[in-house]
C-alpha cells in the first residue's frame, strides 16, 4: 500500500510540474512583430515595453519588411496599406489583414503663402518623397480630382527621403512639398513660417467619401488558425497601446523618444494628434481599405500587387 500511496504522490507531482511548464511555455511565448519608424510604429510604444509577450523590431524602410513577412520571420507586421494588398498577394494569400493602425497623416506643406486648396498647385512645383508608394498615389488621385492632371500641369520632384524634403523646403523659400507626419512637425518646428496649406487626409474625405487608410496590421495565416487566443490577446494590447498614446501623449512621447522612434519627446508631443493613429478592425476596415485599394488599382494595378485583394484577405473576428 505504502508503494502504491508513493506512486501516485510521484505521479501527482510529475503531472503538476508538467502542467507548470506547459503553462510558463505559453506565458513566455514571444510574438515577433515588425513595424516602422513613424506614424506605424507610433502605436507599438507600450509593446515595446513588454518585452516578455512581444519582440517589437522598428525599421527605418517598408522594403526592409517585405522579406520578413515573406519568409514567416515575423508574426505580425505594420507596414503602409498599399503594401498589404501588395504581400497578401506576393505571399498567395498567407496573410491577413487585422486592422488599419493609422489614417491620413499626408499635407501640403508652404514656404510661402500662395496655396489655399488642390487647384492652386496649377503650374507649381511640388517636391516630396515615397515615390511608387502611396503618398505618390494619394497626391495623384486628389490632382485628378480637383481637375488638374498630375503630369501636365504640376511638377512633382521625388527626393530621396522625408528628411531631404523637410532641408529643402527649410531652406528655399517659395518651396511647396508634399510631407507626411511627423514630418510635418520636424518642419514647422525647425521653421515656424511654414503653412501647412492642404490638409490631404481631409481632402480624400471629401472627394473620396472615406477616411485615408495609411498603415495596416498583417498577421501570419499561421498565427489567425493556429493560435487565435494570441491574436487576439495582441490586438487588445495594441489597443491599449494607442489609447495611451493618443490619451497620455507626454509619456507616449517619452517612450517614442526613448526608442528612436521620434528623435525628440517636445516634437512627438505636437505630431502625435496629427498622427490619426488608431486601431480599426472589422467590417469597418474592410469598408475603407476596399475603397482605397480600388482607387489605387485604377491609377496602377502593381500598386496593389496586381489584383484586389479577395474577402479571404479581411480578418473579422
Amino acid at each position: 500500500m505504502k508503494k502504491i500511496i508513493s506512486s501516485l504522490i510521484v505521479g501527482v507531482m510529475t503531472l503538476a510540474l508538467g502542467v507548470g511548464c506547459n503553462q510558463s511555455a505559453e506565458q513566455t511565448k514571444v510574438l515577433k512583430v515588425a513595424a516602422l519608424n513613424g506614424p506605424t510604429g507610433m502605436g507599438m510604444v507600450q509593446l515595446l515595453e513588454d518585452k516578455e509577450q512581444y519582440e517589437v523590431t522598428l525599421y527605418q524602410s517598408p522594403d526592409e519588411i517585405v522579406g520578413k513577412v515573406v519568409s514567416g520571420e515575423v508574426d505580425l507586421a505594420c507596414v503602409p496599406s498599399n503594401m498589404g494588398a501588395v504581400l497578401y498577394n506576393k505571399t498567395q494569400k498567407a496573410v491577413s489583414l487585422v486592422g488599419i493602425n493609422t489614417q491620413g497623416v499626408l499635407y501640403i506643406v508652404e514656404n510661402g503663402n500662395s496655396i489655399n486648396n488642390l487647384e492652386d498647385l496649377k503650374g507649381k512645383t511640388i517636391i516630396a518623397s515615397g515615390k511608387g508608394g502611396t503618398p505618390e498615389y494619394v497626391l495623384t488621385q486628389l490632382l485628378k480630382s480637383a481637375g488638374l492632371d498630375p503630369e501636365q500641369d504640376v511638377t512633382i520632384d521625388y527626393l530621396t527621403n522625408h528628411t531631404d524634403v523637410v532641408t529643402k523646403l527649410v531652406a528655399e523659400e517659395g518651396t511647396i512639398a508634399l510631407l507626411p507626419e511627423p514630418h510635418v512637425t520636424i518642419a514647422t518646428t525647425k521653421q515656424a513660417s511654414l503653412l501647412v496649406a492642404v490638409d490631404l487626409n481631409e481632402a480624400w474625405k471629401e472627394k473620396e467619401g472615406s477616411t485615408l487608410p495609411m498603415g495596416v496590421i498583417l498577421a501570419q495565416n499561421t498565427l489567425v488558425k493556429e493560435d487565435e487566443k494570441a491574436l487576439s490577446s495582441f490586438l487588445k494590447d495594441y489597443e491599449a497601446s494607442v489609447n495611451f498614446v493618443n490619451e497620455k501623449s507626454e509619456e507616449a512621447a517619452a517612450l517614442m523618444e526613448k526608442y528612436g522612434i521620434i528623435a525628440k519627446k517636445e516634437i512627438a508631443i505636437k505630431a502625435i494628434p496629427n498622427c490619426h493613429i488608431v486601431l480599426e478592425q472589422g467590417e469597418t476596415a474592410k469598408i475603407h481599405l476596399e475603397t482605397f485599394y480600388k482607387v489605387l488599382e485604377a491609377l496602377n494595378p502593381k500598386a496593389i500587387g496586381g489584383t484586389l485583394p479577395d474577402e479571404a484577405f479581411y480578418y473579422n473576428k
